[in-house]
């Protein structure tokens, strides 16, 4: 039985996305981007850099980190597990930029970011609480979902 396959079995959902997780980081220290992983695994860990990011600070938190150069691939990332409403909060929180302002390169994003006015910080905290409201979807069963449904896609 594969590896996957025993980490599917166990019944906390909770322990199957930090068995995945350690596997999967463990297969990424092979490289210093992520080459090595598969699609699927490339949609778990940008799923785990945004919650992450946000368990530390919120959008202001995810757009001032590393975690911000990866806006465009969390939300297809949040597609993918059918997270469709966190994938539009995160779209709604990126169209804040001004048009054309967005960077990838984190320096260039908390520059902005420290000149903008406090509209643009308010309207993330308001976003934020949407994200962190008990109606939010339940992005460990969509995860968990996600890996089962595309159990090939996972420890390849």
């Amino acid at each position: 039985m594969t590896k996957i396959k025993n980490i599917l079995k166990l019944e906390d959902e909770i322990k199957i996305i930090e068995a995945i997780g350690e596997m999967i980081w463990e297969k990424k220290e092979e490289t210093d981007d992520f080459s090595a992983l598969t699609d699927g695994e490339k949609v778990f860990v940008y799923v785990d850099i945004f919650e992450g990011a946000m368990g530390e600070g919120g959008f202001s938190f995810f757009f001032t980190s590393e975690a911000g150069d990866f806006v465009e691939d969390i939300i297809i990332a949040y597609k993918e597990i059918k997270a469709f409403t966190t994938a539009e909060l995160i779209s709604k929180a990126w169209s804040l930029f001004p048009a054309k302002t967005y960077s990838t390169d984190v320096e260039i994003r908390r520059n902005f970011i420290k000149k903008a006015d406090e509209t643009l910080i308010g309207a993330w905290e308001d976003l934020d609480e949407q994200f962190f409201s008990e109606e939010g979807e339940d992005i460990v069963s969509l995860i968990v979902d996600y890996i089962k449904a595309n159990e090939t896609e996972f420890g390849a």
